[in-house]
């Protein structure tokens, strides 16, 4: 594939992913929000958003840890590390025979 119809692709997977999920974290935050005003038909919304807010929290708090540690730097550097070695190994080894 192209790199622009790829870059394309992928904003179009992000917002088919990102728009139901934000539609559906503004409705429950909505529901938490009438919660706190006192909306006794709202109340059942507390616990799991709350839930949500702290997963994210926690998420968010991981990925900023990740990012501070260099996780990002070098993201082909693994597999050619692993490619590397591969190479290493079969030149080691000696052909087998069948």
């Amino acid at each position: 594939m192209a790199p622009h119809r790829t870059h394309w692709m992928t904003w179009l997977f992000s917002a088919i992913v990102l728009i139901p999920t934000i539609l559906g974290f503004a409705n429950k935050f909505l529901d938490f929000v009438l919660v706190i005003q006192g909306d006794e038909e709202g109340a059942f919304a507390a616990t799991p958003i709350v839930n949500y807010l702290f997963a994210t929290a926690g998420f968010f708090c991981l990925l900023l840890w990740t990012a501070t540690q260099g996780a990002f730097h070098d993201l082909d550097g693994p597999s050619r590390t692993m490619f590397e070695n591969e190479q290493r190994l079969d030149r080691a080894s000696p052909p087998t025979v069948g």
